[in-house]
């Protein structure tokens, strides 16, 4: 790699973790949440301190992503089979429900404003999504991410990341194009999402009744670091493999290792991993926020934020 694209990486890196520690520590000072911090302080580093200087690449993306997959691996890591099977419910009726009650209110808008009919629709779906991970942050820091709506919560947003592949299939119906091979798609895609969940009980129990015992025996937290980055990593390669959602893979990780004498050890080592990579997560996706583009319309902008704000919460 040129050596100058890695003094811009680094110093990119560095620039966004001091942001991310100065902010977080103002936040924690003032009692204002840190990933509200973390979001601002992008917003600074990318509008006022760095401006056009600043230049997101490829790596810190990847970053970024990083501190996503392990944020979702976090989650799946605190759940166990029976709690899955308790959020059956929330998952497809909660998460189906929820999606249409924003999603055809804004479709409908979207046609009343006279936008063409494929846009309505998209538009529609697109509101319908949320941030698993701003969520998910949000309700750790409140300590809700064992309570009931907290699950609930947690149940809906997965079924909202497993419902983006089926409707990125039906995308082309919005530009006239019927793809030929669609039914067949959409059935491989339920058979690969099955074949992952039945996968996962079986890795549960290898994990529990050998691997966990034999990596107790040595003692060595390095290895059970290593063993941990592993499943999580082997985890993601497979969605990616299977075309399915990475988190969802990341997701599934995190269920492998649940419940075994390892599971809070596993925890407890990622922990400050998570984090360091949530930190640059959250101040690069503030760096996206412009003040120009908010300024140049913002009647628009407040009452579109207001309007999806009301939506949701309704929903």
């Amino acid at each position: 790699m040129d050596q100058n694209v890695v003094a811009r990486i680094v110093f990119e890196l560095v620039t966004v973790l001091a942001v991310g520690f100065v902010s977080g520590a103002i936040c924690k000072r003032i009692g204002v949440s840190m990933l509200a911090g973390y979001l601002l302080g992008g917003v600074v580093l990318g509008s006022v301190i760095l401006g056009p200087l600043y230049e997101k690449t490829h790596e810190m993306e990847h970053l970024a992503e990083a501190g996503v997959l392990l944020l979702l691996f976090s989650i799946g890591i605190e759940f166990s089979l029976a709690d899955l099977l308790r959020m059956a419910r929330p998952f497809l009726v909660g998460g189906t429900m929820q999606m249409m009650l924003v999603a055809v209110p804004t479709a409908i808008f979207a046609a009343i404003l006279k936008l063409p009919w494929q846009s309505a629709v998209l538009l529609g779906a697109a509101a319908a999504f949320s941030s698993t991970v701003l969520v998910f942050k949000a309700l750790e820091e409140w300590g809700q991410t064992a309570s009931p709506h907290g699950r609930r919560g947690i149940g809906i947003l997965l079924f909202q990341d497993g419902a983006l592949v089926p409707l990125m299939l039906l995308v082309p119906f919005l530009s006239g194009e019927v793809p030929s091979n669609l039914v067949t798609a959409l059935a491989a895609l339920a058979f690969k999402t099955l074949a992952v969940l039945a996968a996962v009980p079986v890795a549960r129990v290898v994990v529990q009744r050998w691997v966990a015992p034999f990596l107790s025996r040595q003692r060595s937290v390095e290895l059970v670091v290593l063993f941990s980055v592993i499943v999580v990593t082997a985890g993601t390669l497979v969605a990616v493999f299977l075309g399915l959602p990475v988190i969802l893979g990341a997701f599934a990780a995190g269920l492998t290792l649940n419940g075994n004498r390892l599971t809070k050890q596993i925890d407890a080592v990622i922990l400050p991993f998570r984090e360091t990579f949530a930190a640059v997560f959250f101040v690069s996706l503030g760096t996206f926020i412009r003040f120009d583009t908010i300024l140049d319309a913002p009647l628009t902008t407040v009452g579109t934020l207001v309007g999806v704000l009301l939506l949701k919460t309704s929903a």
